[in-house]
């Protein structure tokens, strides 16, 4: 039951936000004094809808219409691992009225693997705030014989290759766990890349795949439901979400995967209107009909605003630029 709740919810927020946007289509520039912003703005998510960043993205935005006193249009750009959607975000006018979710590490990763072939790089955003940190986790069918990380690491040491793992193609920050934890474990899986979480859950549930990693609140739904297990969460420590599940560390693959989802603007855009954006996305933070929304989807909240954003944005960076330089992947 409280699946078919959530997914109304979900569908209710797609709607809200989608009719939010239907006017303001016509191109005004802002006149010196007006207030910002005057029309509706354009919230691009690299991924499709009904996602992770989807939902965070129409869950804030539809609590921050109450403090912009304008609507948000969600433009989905999936594709790529991302890519797609932010080199859209990267090139967009810089008018105030496009911004953007971007997903860390998965922001970062592919223009330090790929360099100018990526056509954006991190000092092509403002960050503007963080709103989640989402870890990762290993999910198999709710039947499965593997009980623990540890159970799928010892299989795929006796057969390498057999193991099929659905993952969310090169790029991602789920590529680089799994090509960590092959090259730490001395394990080889086939990758099976999928884009989105849903059609993974739909393989894994099919068993056309043995196992899949995502972000622990996409799969919250098919848990409760007791469609799937996670076996293993990428945080620090055991979450409330899925207390049965170990991390990653106690099954001796020593790595933490945390997704974060924020929004931030083209670089290049008027300060002021960042500041109206930042301060309108921290009131929509604080307001309780989001957290009572957040709560009914399980989003694992975790705020920050523009500055600690671009720091933390920042120190990923170097981390994950150290990192390749001592082994590319």
């Amino acid at each position: 039951m409280k699946r078919k709740i959530v997914a109304g919810f979900v569908a209710a927020l797609m709607l809200t936000t989608l009719a939010a946007g239907c006017g303001g289509k016509k191109q005004a520039s802002e006149k010196a004094g007006e207030a910002y912003p005057k029309k509706p703005i354009t919230a691009i998510v690299a991924f499709p809808a009904g996602g992770g960043t989807d939902i965070v993205a129409r869950s804030i935005l539809k609590t921050a219409e109450k403090y912009t006193g304008q609507g948000f249009v969600v433009d989905n750009k999936p594709g790529a691992g991302g890519a797609i959607g932010f080199t859209a975000l990267a090139g967009a006018t810089k008018d105030g009225y496009t911004i953007g979710m971007i997903n860390a590490p998965t922001v970062l990763l592919s223009p330090i693997q790929l360099g100018n072939k990526v056509k954006y790089k991190l000092d092509d955003f403002v960050p503007i705030a963080n709103f989640v940190s989402d870890p990762g986790v290993f999910v198999v069918p709710a039947d499965s014989s593997f009980k623990t990380l540890k159970d799928v690491i010892e299989f795929a040491k006796a057969n390498p290759n057999q193991l099929k793992l659905g993952y969310g193609g090169p790029g991602t920050s789920e590529a680089l766990a799994i090509r960590t934890l092959e090259q730490t474990q001395g394990i080889k899986i086939k990758k099976v890349p999928f884009e989105g979480t849903g059609p993974q859950l739909t393989a894994l549930m099919g068993k056309n795949i043995d196992i899949m990693i995502s972000n622990a609140s996409e799969v919250y739904p098919q848990h409760e439901a007791k469609q799937i297990r996670v076996i293993s969460v990428g945080s620090e420590k055991r979450i409330a979400m899925y207390p049965d599940a170990s991390t990653y560390k106690e099954n001796g693959f020593d790595y933490v995967q945390v997704a974060m989802r924020g929004i931030a603007a083209p670089s290049g855009m008027d300060p002021n209107q960042i500041k109206v954006l930042a301060d309108a996305m921290k009131k929509a933070y604080d307001d309780p009909e989001f957290q009572k929304n957040a709560k009914a989807l399980n989003l694992p909240l975790a705020y920050l605003g523009p500055e600690d954003f671009k720091k933390e944005l920042q120190k990923q960076d170097a981390f994950f630029r150290e990192e390749f330089k001592k082994n590319p992947w």
